[in-house]
């Protein structure tokens, strides 16, 4: 099994997540549909409910190319499983828990939008409250680390090395 293959693996896994909470939340953009008085918000909550859902699709229809897009393999398939240094196996590693953590990012991100844009077309609506802006505040930064992760995953293992093992690595 090739390297890509396991972090193809993980995208196909991220992919099922995302469709899965798409379809649970379904209810609740029926329930809101239903009501007359928040059809703005549900048309919203039904836009990010079908982009969820498309990129699920996507993830799941081409998950080698996403993973040869977060390993940043120069040639498709050059490492075999069996010869893979430790190393690589940490930027395998901090890939797939990237994009784990990446799944519970996305939804709080799309939660916070809805609320904010939900806030400023209402004006019935109390205003946001100083724990509801530092919970966005909070999902804005873990949004960065989980990039962070996914994108820098070979040069925080290069840094884990180094700590480690000093220069001589």
């Amino acid at each position: 099994m090739k390297l890509e293959h396991i972090v193809a693996l993980a995208v196909r896994l991220f992919a099922i997540a995302i469709a899965l909470y798409a379809i649970r939340d379904g209810a609740s953009f029926i329930a809101m549909f239903l009501e007359q008085e928040r059809q703005t918000a549900s048309y919203l909550f039904g836009a990010v409910m079908a982009l969820l859902i498309f990129l699920a699709i996507v993830l799941w229809m081409f998950p080698l190319t996403v993973a040869r897009g977060l390993v940043k393999f120069r040639e498709p398939g050059d490492v075999d499983i069996t010869s893979a240094s430790a190393q690589q196996i940490q930027v395998v590693g901090f890939t797939i828990l990237g994009i784990y953590l990446l799944f519970f990012v996305v939804s709080d991100v799309f939660y916070w939008m809805v609320i904010w844009f939900v806030s400023q077309r209402a004006h019935e609506l109390p205003e946001l409250s100083l724990d509801q802006i530092a919970r966005m505040v909070a999902t804005v930064v873990e949004l960065i680390f989980v990039l962070f992760l996914i994108f820098g995953a070979g040069g925080i293992a290069r840094a884990l090395r180094k700590f480690r093992y000093g220069n001589e690595s």
